[in-house]
């Protein structure tokens, strides 16, 4: 994007990509500065925002291997026609759970459509590049999107409409128009990729021809229209086997890594609101995550009483009118959890927590925590562990009480235990970074008082 999703940050953002229409929204609404997706993986995060719930309690962490989610259970389109049984519901794009959506309430949807339906190839050909009219069903969708909120406002129904682009997803694919236009502009320092850009150009327009049409239809004063990610960038392209040792240039900067990595630049994501009582070019930094979308969905439309009971969200609505809130959340705050190893991450299972200000990243395999202050260190740089033993136990004590009390799946029982991990034994080379019996230039104590 061209904003930076923190006001406090200007320069947290593309040098290269230019996004007018994501600009636009930017400046009609809020953004959040710690808006997080709840894995640094899609599956995961897509099946935790139509729950409500985490990934670790739902059981699905990982897109690949064993799923075990109990796929009867309420979603966002259930709780919401529980609250008000004329509400419309639609699903457009990428669903990626293993369930229809209409078992779900949604009356229009494509099904249960993977990254294959967006042209997705498997194979070296995904980084090259190439052109077509209507590039990952870009524009169609958003055709179909309008039309569906046309519709309901003739009906004079409420909706919930739900856009899942296959777009920014590889293969990369652009209209031949904008690649030959981004080809003029003068490449960025962070980011210089033509293809990737083009198609970032072209995201942006079809989410401002649905943004327009929201205007057009008088949707701003009743409906609520939001923007977000299922996980974090691509922390380089294209992909390679990294074992977690350092980029050269990491595409998420300031955030570190990227996609598959629980550090900040595999989970922390845009996200936008725009909609009634909303002030222009506003800014929450409350953290806030993608499984809090089903609470406040059903606030909005009129009552809570249908969210499960073992939801793991919050309603985000106090922060919509009144962006210096704070939310009210379990003692475990923010729990993300990945027992896997994959090659092109971190390669080792690995969990964290964030409560207030301080975010604890564990690997069981190598036996140590790495602790930051993402408030003050955006870029995880400096690992205060060391020096703040008490912050580390009682973190590590509310991440262990979550975990066991969801069931969550631990390391042995991924399917990438034996083979990729060798039974436990490989261990990530990201903890190079952060050299053991180094003291840290680290102002402020990180009180366990803080975290009750």
């Amino acid at each position: 994007m061209s904003s930076s999703m923190d006001k406090r940050v200007p320069d947290a953002k593309s040098d290269f990509h230019v996004t007018p229409s994501l600009d636009q929204i930017v400046a009609s609404g809020i953004r959040f500065s710690n808006a997080y997706a709840a894995s640094p993986v899609c599956a995961p995060s897509r099946y935790s925002i139509q729950f409500g719930k985490s990934p670790a309690r739902l059981l699905h962490t990982r897109v690949l291997g064993d799923n075990n989610v109990n796929h009867d259970q309420a979603a966002i389109p259930q709780v919401l026609k529980a609250v008000d049984p004329r509400y419309r519901a639609a699903h457009l794009g990428k669903w990626h759970i293993k369930a229809d959506p209409a078992r779900y309430g949604y009356d229009v949807h494509d099904g249960q459509t993977g990254n294959k339906e967006g042209g997705f190839v498997n194979d070296k050909s995904q980084w090259y590049g190439d052109s077509g009219d209507d590039p990952k069903k870009m524009f169609s969708l958003t055709d179909r999107a309008i039309e569906f909120m046309t519709e309901s406002v003739k009906r004079d129904t409420p909706f919930f409409l739900q856009v899942s682009h296959y777009a920014l997803h590889s293969n990369l694919a652009y209209r031949q128009t904008t690649f030959d236009q981004v080809s003029r502009q003068t490449p960025g320092s962070l980011h210089e990729n033509v293809a990737y850009a083009s198609m970032m150009t072209d995201l942006d327009e079809s989410i401002g021809r649905l943004f327009d049409a929201y205007k057009r239809l008088g949707l701003n004063e009743n409906t609520y229209f939001i923007v977000t990610s299922d996980n974090g960038g691509m922390p380089v392209l294209p992909q390679q086997v990294n074992r977690g040792r350092p980029y050269k240039n990491g595409l998420n900067a300031p955030l570190l890594r990227g996609k598959w990595d629980l550090m900040e630049g595999g989970i922390r994501v845009p996200f936008l609101a725009v909609g009634p009582d909303i002030k222009p070019n506003s800014q929450s930094n409350e953290p806030i995550i993608g499984y809090d979308l089903m609470a406040t969905f059903a606030e909005l439309a009129g009552s809570s009483q249908h969210v499960p009971e073992d939801s793991d969200g919050v309603s985000i609505v106090p922060l919509l009118g009144s962006p210096d809130a704070h939310l009210k959340r379990p003692p475990h705050g923010l729990v993300f959890h990945f027992p896997h190893y994959n090659q092109v991450g971190l390669n080792e299972p690995h969990s964290a927590i964030r409560v207030g200000n301080f975010k604890l990243v564990r690997f069981d395999q190598s036996m140590r925590s790495l602790l930051f202050n993402v408030a003050t260190d955006l870029g995880e740089a400096r690992d205060i562990a060391e020096s703040n033993a008490a912050c580390v136990d009682k973190l590590e004590a509310l991440l262990d009480t979550y975990l066991t009390a969801v069931g969550a799946e631990q390391p042995k029982d991924s399917s990438s235990w034996v083979k990729p991990g060798k039974k436990g034994k490989t261990k990530t080379r990201f903890l190079e970074r952060y050299p053991v019996n180094v003291s840290t230039s680290y102002e402020g104590e990180c009180l366990t008082d803080a975290l009750i």
